[in-house]
């Protein structure tokens, strides 16, 4: 299917299926026809094997999520919806998450997502339907990122099974969707969007590979578009032409490589994009439902009198945002341009793995539960959370290793789980009519902040980070959740007890994580700190990091206040022991040691803790992705998989490297 493009970015009919012989009725509401101000989460596919829709109005109730569901047969029906009460982990009372349910206008008395501590079923109520075609209605009661994943109604009163993993086969079900869409196979899958995935999927493409990627956001870019600034330099090179592609990827003129400002998206520089000279050539622009963030959407609909009164640092923002968005719509063009098939929104949670090969992936649609499998010779691992690797089984680290470990000198002397964790982009500004915020005090569930204790903020800066000994990957949720309590409840504090910003409202705020560390897959090298800082020559040198031993870590002070649920860090490359010279990292970091078709890149190649805080950033990580494309164009072409690329080929890899990749 080279050269097809699904992005789910369609309309899909709402999946509503009767079983046969059974009056009962499932609906996923990702696929409602109107989510009104909902916003789509995947963050907790770990535990529901589903995507769910949120209620993430920043204390302001949303606009109703609408669709139309079809009923076989008219009668009383019990109504159960699978939610969460978020502030669980935390608060033991009545959450804020607060929604109902409306059936054809008319309101189920229970209130939803405010009680248990767990996703689960909870009972919204009985309904008379008395028509084939029904409107169902989420009504989102607070704000507060009240959640809903699906609804059944049912002629008996009994919930569906609590067992989520159960639950995923009755989805099938009650979907229709009994066989796997199955795509051609391909020579390459690449799973990870982000800008790691984009280059290794265009490198390898370029030489003539055909080559799927699987991404389960709606944009491709992963962290980058989501605001992850391009950092790395491209231009200290063992092989200058490295670097080339990833420029392409980034949207960046190739002569600029050597500028580091211009792979950068900020008021510095247009990335060869128009900028926007005011708010009204902003509301200009085209922006689509399917891929705005709730920044564009949000600053559109701001009152006349705001309007006039955008700042110059809004409307920086407001021109950062759209040449993000700008520039994954050319990341697509590009790979669409080199034959490369994009499944956007697909969530790939399943390996089929035979004598330490995988054969196949299968990936779940986030826009409406349908399910595909991919076919490849060689697969390429750029999630950033080594999901495919874990899910076949690879090797790989996490949190900090010991001393014992490489005899890394900053490493501590037992293992633990510090890691770096997430961030999420965050603002206020001032309003004509700003309203109110509730008090700290009447947001028990979040964040206390106080006299003793806030940050004097309007925005959020890279050292607004959680998730410090939290798994990441498998936490994605809980993670972006404890973000949500401290946003809340320093601005709390802040909107009511700081004259500064009584005039502001908090008009944004992400949903998605922006992660540094979670899994990092093993290869033949595990590159440590040692070889970076000691420039330890390997004959497979490749990409060059150029990056600090940039490492985060919980600010003692806000330990005091909320130790376990940090949100305040600090780095450590203030620190000049933490500066390194340019380093060229072997490509046996790029590869599995215990899954042979399975090529690792993104931040979960083969490194410790203390080496990731060097390859982590963009632009080094897709020069790691270009040289992944140019393996895998040797793998392809002799029939071998990736260790032999070192053991039997790396004069052909030495090659490649100098040359650089076609740029047509």
């Amino acid at each position: 299917m080279s050269g097809i493009r699904l992005s789910f970015s369609i309309l899909f009919t709402l999946i509503a299926i009767s079983c046969l012989g059974q009056n009962v009725v499932f609906v996923e509401t990702e696929s409602f026809e109107d989510k009104g101000g909902w916003v789509s989460d995947h963050q907790a596919f770990e535990k529901i094997k589903s995507a769910y829709i949120m209620a993430h109005g920043l204390g302001r109730p949303v606009k109703d999520a609408v669709t139309t569901v079809d009923f076989d047969k008219p009668g009383i029906y019990h109504v159960y919806v699978s939610t969460y009460n978020w502030t669980s982990p935390w608060y033991d009372k009545e959450g804020p998450g607060a929604f109902q349910i409306l059936v054809d206008g008319k309101t189920l008395p229970n209130k939803l997502g405010v009680t248990g501590d767990k996703w689960e079923w909870q009972y919204a109520g009985e309904v008379k339907v008395s028509k084939n075609k029904s409107k169902v209605t989420l009504h989102d009661l607070t704000g507060f990122n009240g959640r809903a994943d699906a609804i059944y109604f049912s002629t008996k009163k009994e919930p569906p099974t609590p067992d989520y993993l159960e639950m995923e086969k009755k989805r099938r079900e009650y979907l229709g969707y009994t066989q796997f869409k199955r795509t051609s196979k391909v020579d390459l899958v690449v799973v990870g969007g982000g800008i790691a995935g984009c280059a290794t999927a265009l490198t390898a493409a370029r030489y003539g590979l055909k080559v799927a990627i699987v991404d389960n956001l709606p944009w491709l870019g992963g962290s980058n578009v989501l605001g992850v600034k391009a950092c790395g330099l491209m231009y200290e090179n063992l092989y200058p032409e490295l670097g080339n592609i990833t420029c392409q990827v980034l949207g960046v003129k190739i002569s600029e490589k050597n500028n580091p400002d211009a792979y950068i998206v900020n008021k510095k520089n247009n990335n060869g994009h128009v900028k926007f000279s005011s708010y009204e050539d902003f509301l200009t622009k085209p922006v689509t439902d399917d891929r705005s963030t709730t920044l564009l959407k949000g600053m559109k609909n701001l009152s006349e009198l705001d309007k006039q009164k955008v700042t110059g640092a809004e409307n920086d923002m407001i021109s950062e945002e759209y040449h993000r968005q700008n520039a994954s719509a050319l990341r697509e063009k590009l790979l669409r341009d080199a034959g490369v098939s994009i499944y956007q929104n697909m969530h790939i949670y399943d390996v089929a793995v035979s004598n330490k090969k995988i054969a196949s992936v299968r990936g779940k649609s986030l826009k409406n539960g349908e399910e595909y499998e991919f076919e490849g010779t060689l697969f390429a691992d750029c999630t950033g959370d080594g999901v495919l690797g874990y899910l076949a089984g690879a090797d790989y680290l996490t949190g900090r290793e010991s001393q014992s470990f490489a005899n890394e000198p900053s490493a501590p002397v037992v293992a633990d789980r510090k890691m770096m964790g997430s961030s999420m982009e965050w603002f206020a500004f001032r309003r004509d009519n700003s309203g109110t915020f509730p008090k700290v005090e009447e947001l028990p569930w979040a964040m206390q902040c106080s006299d003793d204790y806030h940050i004097v903020s309007n925005k959020a800066a890279w050292w607004w980070e959680t998730g410090l000994e939290i798994d990441n990957a498998k936490e994605a949720e809980l993670v972006r959740d404890n973000f949500l309590r401290a946003v809340f409840g320093n601005w709390a504090y802040l909107k009511n007890h700081h004259s500064k910003y009584a005039d502001f409202r908090l008009d944004y705020l992400q949903h998605i994580g922006m992660k540094r560390e979670s899994r990092r897959l093993t290869g033949d090298i595990v590159l440590n700190e040692n070889d970076v800082k000691n420039q330890v020559k390997y004959p497979d040198a490749s990409f060059t990091t150029t990056w600090a031993m940039d490492l985060h870590y919980a600010q003692p002070e806000n330990t005091k206040y909320f130790p376990g649920w940090e949100w305040i860090t600090y780095c450590t490359n203030k620190d000049p022991q933490s500066w390194i010279k340019p380093y060229h990292v072997p490509y046996r970091c790029l590869y599995s040691r215990s899954i042979d078709n399975l090529f690792i890149g993104g931040r979960n190649m083969s490194v410790t803790h203390q080496a990731l805080g060097t390859i982590r950033v963009q632009a080094t990580l897709g020069m790691a992705g270009e040289v992944i494309g140019m393996a895998a164009k040797i793998c392809t072409d002799n029939n071998v998989f990736p260790r032999a690329v070192y053991t039997s080929y790396l004069s052909q890899l030495i090659d490649c490297m100098k040359a650089g990749v076609p740029l047509k």
